[in-house]
């Protein structure tokens, strides 16, 4: 057998993928492109939640946010002392139903401030299990709306006249 002869099978052996067989490079970029946003859309895809109600969360056991309002009409029990990592308090939900909720971590600072809670968590026998807490902070320009109104020019009682 010489050399020329196993050249010659192998050429018929194994044919050659020609062009109108084989992935053009565009091909591959474009599919590697479909997978990459399919995976990136699966990992973003879990942190779209909606909101529910503390009536909603006792039904289910799983994570959950609620949004809702600190209940101001009683007192935020927080001992740095005692246990450094346990806040309770109530909250009130959407739908004006309070209640009780157990934070594992220390009291967020100016919580009585907040305008608004999104409570992360479970719902747990009569308590919300609250684990993550984002807080909505109030408007600066809030209580001082009457002030700036007189800032204004063209204002009720702005005697300026102004020459342009």
């Amino acid at each position: 057998m010489t050399f020329s002869y196993i050249k010659e099978v192998a050429r018929f052996a194994l044919p050659l993928r020609t062009d109108k067989t084989s992935m053009k490079k565009t091909h591959i970029i474009l599919l590697i492109l479909v997978i990459s946003g399919i995976v990136g859309m699966s990992f973003f895809i879990k942190d779209l939640t909606t909101y529910e109600t503390f009536s909603s969360a006792a039904k289910t056991k799983n994570f959950i946010v609620v949004k809702g309002k600190l209940d101001k009409n009683t007192p935020i029990e927080y001992d740095q002392l005692k246990d450094p990592n346990k806040t309770v308090f109530y909250a009130i939900d959407g739908d004006g139903k309070r209640a009780k909720v157990l934070y594992s971590n220390a009291k967020p600072t100016d919580i009585e401030r907040s305008e608004g809670l999104d409570l992360n968590g479970f719902m747990r026998n009569g308590y919300f299990e609250c684990t993550k807490l984002q807080m909505k902070c109030p408007s600066k320009y809030k209580d001082d709306m009457k002030a700036a109104e007189k800032n204004l020019p063209g204002a009720k009682g702005d005697k300026t006249d102004y020459k342009y």
